[in-house]
């Protein structure tokens, strides 16, 4: 009896040790596949000839829309607004780029996006310091610009709280879940900050 017991836990012994090897060579095949895409592609986006950058994505700061920017312009909104901006309304990966501009535009590419972020970061520092009349009108317009910092949505939703504007915490809702936030846990504790702000001002 114990031997055949015995037999029988070895044969799932066995069988256990196969499925897991199976599984791990699976895995494995499908992990080597992936890479071998990836760099397939890599070498076919490295080889892609400079082209000229879409003119459509360069981003033309307007002033106009903003309350007046401060004297001395201590928070560099001004200064900011001179730089060449890309602003993407659908983000690309570097891949995507590289095949559509050639890796010899990515480090412009690079520089004109970070000058854009720079920015709206510009921009969510003067509403810190502004009243709320004018903070308002400074933080719709980064984020109707895709603005992906915390603080932008958390200054419009604090003041937006505390005058009971409902309808404006609807609003900053919608477009914190709209915007594209590379960071998903950054866009999670946005959301999350905007429902309970939400919440105490019912």
């Amino acid at each position: 009896m114990n031997f055949y017991i015995n037999l029988v836990i070895l044969l799932l012994s066995l069988v256990g040790v196969v499925s897991v090897f199976w599984a791990s060579a699976r895995h494995n095949k499908r992990r080597d596949e992936t890479r071998r895409r990836f760099l397939e592609s890599e070498d076919a986006a490295n080889s892609v000839r400079k082209k000229e950058i879409d003119p459509a994505l360069f981003y033309t700061a307007d002033l106009s829309v903003l309350p007046p920017i401060p004297e001395g312009d201590p928070h560099q909104v001004a200064r900011c607004a001179k730089r060449v901006m890309i602003y993407f309304a659908e983000p690309l990966t570097n891949l995507e780029l590289k095949m559509q501009y050639g890796p010899a535009q990515m480090d412009f590419i690079a520089e004109y996006e970070e000058n854009f972020n720079a920015y709206l970061k510009a921009l969510t520092k003067w509403a810190a310091e502004a009243t709320d009349a004018d903070a308002i009108k400074i933080l719709q317009h980064a984020i109707s610009l895709g603005s992906e910092y915390r603080d932008t949505y958390r200054l419009a939703a604090d003041i937006l709280s505390k005058q009971g504007d409902k309808y404006g915490m609807e609003s900053l809702l919608a477009h914190a879940e709209k915007n594209h936030f590379r960071d998903p846990s950054i866009r999670q504790q946005v959301l999350e900050y905007i429902r309970k702000k939400d919440d105490k001002s019912t």
